[in-house]
């Protein structure tokens, strides 16, 4: 029996090596785009993700539900996650941003 995954990640593919401050320019560009306000700022898995930035995105502020991206510059990564028990709205706009952010990066 196969264990179900928590969540669905949406990777974005870099086309070259970016900044943190490029890519916080970016998303927050992303985020006015999809209707959605940046939440929280911090840093994702020290260890396993060093100097990695992490976002946590709303579309109102008492709704349910919160979108969540990561930038790992050191990797060249960038991620969205949407987990599985989350309103479709997070879902719908993983893949909005995976899209917008694939077609400028």
């Amino acid at each position: 029996m196969t264990k179900e995954s928590k969540s669905k990640r949406y990777d974005v593919a870099l086309s070259e090596q970016y900044t943190g401050e490029f890519m916080q320019t970016h998303i927050e560009k992303a985020a006015r785009y999809l209707g959605l306000y940046i939440s929280h700022i911090g840093s994702y898995s020290r260890k396993k993700y060093p100097n990695s930035i992490h976002w946590h995105f709303k579309e109102k502020p008492q709704e349910k539900g919160c979108l969540d991206a990561t930038f790992w510059e050191e990797g060249n990564e960038f991620w969205i996650v949407a987990r599985n028990y989350e309103p479709d709205w997070v879902k719908q706009k993983a893949l909005d941003m995976q899209e917008y952010l694939q077609g400028i990066l």
